[in-house]
């Protein structure tokens, strides 16, 4: 045998393992005196690892999938502690902690089986908390447990958890809630803002329509007059830089309008200006 067989027969050699600093159950293994890869101390004592090993292929091979498949599910597993995580989001975390795909698939087959990992569960639990705590409405929890990855069919489940009741009860305090703050606006416009604000929380529009029937919009007409006035002087002081006479009280009442106020409630308030000027 020459010189070039033996040099192509030699095979790699574990020559050492150290702890490593941040992590004690972490270790750097070194073959032929250079760092080749980290391993956990459980695959390293599963595999049986040490000094002086020596590492055929088909070894090399069986400790890289053992590490990988520890490390897919032990990150899989410390994630899910703080919180449940969909399919979707476990799949993402492990792809961005940078392992192999085939090891992901797999750690993720264990999660399922093991129930750690379901995401029918998952959008119940989601439904229950995004209702009761955060009153979002229905359309906008199905968006977003789309966008976690579930099924047309495991969202359709989940939505199950909350029913017509509570979603017309969380309708009805955040339409109040908005209706507080909007002492400064004409009754119409507070009742658009109001439909879209439950428009944009994720309400059906069966449900916007029996809350808008509940809540009194429509506000005193000494109320409704101060809130013109505000809204009149706002308009009056933005137009009259530009514009005198006939031509400022038809913008400051176009303006009035489009806030939707009555019309004699405007006529009623040119007045008082006309009257001031004077």
């Amino acid at each position: 045998m020459d010189h070039t067989e033996e040099q192509a027969e030699k095979l790699p050699v574990v020559t050492k393992i150290t702890v490593q600093k941040k992590r004690k159950d972490r270790f750097n293994v070194f073959i032929d005196g250079e760092y080749a890869f980290p391993i956990s101390e459980a695959v390293l004592i599963k595999v049986g690892l040490h000094k002086g090993m020596t590492l055929t292929k088909e070894r090399s091979a069986e400790i890289e999938k053992e590490n990988y498949d520890y490390m897919a599910y032990t990150t899989a597993v410390n994630y899910l502690s703080y919180s449940l995580r969909s399919e979707k989001e476990v799949r993402k975390k492990l792809y961005d902690e940078e392992i192999s795909p085939d090891a992901i698939e797999r750690a993720l087959t264990r999660l399922i089986e093991q129930n750690y990992v379901n995401d029918r569960i998952y959008g119940e639990s989601y439904t229950r908390t995004a209702a009761n705590l955060n009153l979002k409405g229905p359309q906008l929890i199905a968006n977003e447990l789309k966008g976690k990855g579930l099924s047309e069919e495991d969202i359709a489940i989940s939505l199950q958890q909350y029913p017509h009741a509570l979603q017309l009860e969380n309708a009805q305090t955040i339409a109040e809630k908005q209706l507080r703050k909007q002492s400064r606006v004409s009754s119409h416009e507070a009742a658009s803002k109001i439909r879209l604000h439950l428009h944009q929380k994720g309400y059906p529009s069966d449900i916007v329509l029996e809350v808008m029937g509940e809540i009194e919009t429509e506000k005193e007409e000494e109320d409704e007059m101060a809130a013109l006035r505000l809204q009149g002087d706002k308009l009056w002081r933005r137009y009259e830089r530009k514009a005198k006479g006939r031509e400022l009280q038809q913008k400051v009442r176009s303006g009035l309008y489009q806030k939707g106020y009555q019309g004699d409630m405007i006529s009623a308030y040119i007045e008082e200006k006309e009257q001031e000027a004077e």
